[in-house]
């Protein structure tokens, strides 16, 4: 069963999400445990480390969705290339 593009995006930006917001909140707690063990300020350390790690793996996940989206128009045959490409060109 194929699935639909819309379910595809939907699933792509919840991972998005989801990439992003663990890496900040593990490494927000293991500063903060951190902290607590030792009376440090390490906590900004691993804040910034974890956004660092949040983007690079949003930015790896968004480059493979892009390099199978070119893959996907390039497989497409020179037919449906045609008749549906027409239709995006055109203003209203």
């Amino acid at each position: 069963m194929k699935r639909s593009r819309v379910a595809e995006n939907l699933f792509l930006v919840l991972q998005i999400g989801i990439s992003m917001l663990v890496p900040i909140l593990l490494c927000t707690a293991i500063g903060y445990f951190i902290d607590k063990k030792y009376h440090t300020k390490w906590i900004i350390l691993f804040i910034v480390l974890g956004v660092l790690s949040g983007f690079r793996s949003v930015y790896s996940l968004v480059k493979k969705e892009i390099n199978a989206a070119r893959r996907e128009e390039k497989d497409r045959p020179e037919w449906e290339k045609k008749a549906f490409d027409k239709d995006d060109k055109e203003t209203y």
